[in-house]
């Protein structure tokens, strides 16, 4: 009885292809939105990254889950380091009832024309033709691995998926690594800003600082108001601005210390929101830009919070610690906090600052179900952020490391946060001032030679390079968080100088952190349009 068992075992053993007895399948599910894949931007390359040893294969197929269509078929036959894959010509009949809007011969590596034909058989069966490209499908993704081994693969509206079924742009703890999440608005928006296009003319992604405050000849919204974030949306998607702290640990929304410049305050500039408590906001409103006083008050952070889950926006939080004040090289307030004179203590009270604020906007975020919308501006390496933070939490964040201007590790401080901070990171803010700054000069890192800082970073991460460009001078000049008016000299900061930061090698694909979103929408538009 054995030995015939035995026999039957081999029999049918070798009636399987060998390819099917030793492949490795999984099969993922993943969402699309229509309205991504299909938009003018849409990057449509795909393919397979993976190596094979003798004989083996990579296939991807990809199947529309309601009707079990297959949308996209490619296959690997041996190790490949950009993305490849081999297709297979198909005729309708031969994929079922659910290809009928499919052309009579349809070439596997052809997803686009696989899922438009897919949504006008749904529209059409749904009477709901107005609709079209408007909602999302649900996909399933299935790798089989023979021989070989699947780094990444590439998918047009879904993006880049590793071989456990997660999107490869973040960490597995974070909310965007589900590709259940894929379609969902927040995933969307930092994928675009991970995925930095060097195929267009310009691809600047602009965080809106402040939000979109100061125009109409200062009459419109001010700045850090419900309505200048509101209004950024035209422009993007994408937030930014000053979190402060008061005495009584509340996080508020501020870019001064002081409380004049920025509403009907009446007391003195010397009265600094880390010496107050909260309620001292009560009944205070926003100025605008020409010093009329709005309507809108000032907000805290769980304020803005409501504000990104409402709108379906992101923000990147620049904590403002507490620092000591200093004028003509002396220390005049909050000497405690001041490094020239009380050294390493000073320095660690300035860090516990940062901190606080940083713990304590997690536990608000965390309490609204919002962590996904929010990435953190940092000028601390990842493992002093262990060191007030679990590692279990930093797993469901996103970071953009500061590299301060004049920073002198500035190399040892970008590989750190490469090394331990990996898809934890969505940018590097580079901030350098003119064309003499170390940051923009070639150099070489184990033994490769790089243009300057910002193409080390895209080669490393593939990520872009920030900056803050600070357009805004008045007749005043640009204002610091002590509400200390500075007329700057632009030959020493040119971050001003639109076609300057466009003509830096890989300028045109940084995150521009700007109080003018709507000049960088049309200088993005302009160089898209032109190709200069």
């Amino acid at each position: 009885m054995l030995k015939e068992l035995l026999k039957l075992f081999v029999f049918v053993f070798f009636l399987i292809p060998l390819e099917k007895a030793f492949a490795t399948v999984r099969t993922f599910e993943a969402s699309v939105s229509l309205s991504e894949l299909f938009a003018p931007q849409a990057d449509w390359q795909a393919g397979i990254i993976g190596n094979i040893s003798g004989g083996g294969t990579l296939t991807v197929k990809i199947y529309y889950k309601e009707s079990n269509t297959l949308v996209y078929q490619a296959t690997l036959t041996s190790t490949a380091t950009t993305y490849s894959g081999v297709g297979v010509n198909y005729k309708r009949s031969d994929l079922g009832s659910g290809a009928t809007c499919y052309p009579d011969v349809w070439n596997s590596l052809d997803i686009e024309t696989a899922l438009f034909a897919i949504e006008r058989k749904r529209r059409k069966d749904d009477g709901k033709l107005h609709s079209y490209l408007s909602g999302g499908m649900t996909l399933l993704i299935e790798i089989t691995e023979n021989q070989g081994s699947i780094q990444t693969v590439k998918i047009p509206g879904i993006g880049i998926v590793d071989r456990d079924g997660g999107n490869a742009l973040f960490y597995p703890d974070h909310y965007c690594y589900d590709l259940k999440h894929n379609a969902d608005p927040i995933t969307k928006i930092w994928k675009r800003l991970k995925m930095p296009r060097l195929d267009q003319g310009a691809d600047v992604l602009v965080a809106a600082h402040r939000g979109f405050w100061g125009d109409n000849l200062g009459a419109g919204y001010p700045e850090n108001s419900t309505g200048a974030f509101e209004a950024a949306q035209k422009y993007t998607d994408v937030l930014e601005t000053d979190i402060m702290i008061t005495k009584d640990k509340r996080m508020v929304i501020s870019h001064d210390y002081s409380l004049s410049r920025l509403s009907n305050y009446s007391g003195p500039l010397t009265d600094y929101l880390f010496d107050l408590n909260s309620n001292i906001l009560d009944g205070l409103f926003l100025r605008k830009r020409n010093t009329d006083v709005s309507m809108y008050p000032y907000l805290f952070f769980e304020d803005v919070v409501d504000i990104l889950l409402q709108r379906k926006m992101v923000l990147t939080v620049d904590i403002k610690d507490v620092r000591a004040r200093r004028v003509n090289g002396q220390c005049v307030a909050n000497c405690e906090y001041d490094p020239a004179t009380h050294g390493d203590a000073a320095k660690l009270k300035i860090k516990e600052s940062w901190m606080t604020c940083f713990r304590t906007c997690i536990k608000i975020a965390e309490e609204k179900g919002a962590l996904q919308y929010l990435a953190f501006k940092t000028p601390f390496t990842y493992d002093e952020l262990v060191a007030y933070v679990p590692e279990t939490t930093l797993c469901k964040l996103l970071f953009m490391p500061v590299i301060q201007p004049k920073r002198k590790d500035f190399l040892d401080f970008t590989d750190g946060w490469i090394n331990r901070g990996g898809k934890k990171v969505i940018a590097y803010e580079t901030n350098f001032l003119n064309e003499g700054d170390p940051y923009l000069q070639s150099f070489t890192r184990d033994g490769v030679r790089y243009e300057n800082l910002l193409h080390y970073v895209y080669k490393k991460t593939g990520l872009r390079s920030g900056c803050y460009p600070e357009e805004p001078i008045g007749q005043m000049g640009t204002v610091t968080r002590w509400v200390e008016w500075k007329m700057k000299y632009t030959v020493n900061d040119r971050r001003g100088d639109h076609y300057w930061l466009m003509a830096v090698p890989y300028g045109k694909i940084m995150v521009m952190t700007s109080d003018r979103p709507d000049i960088w929408y049309k200088v993005n538009q302009i160089y898209n349009m032109t190709g200069q």
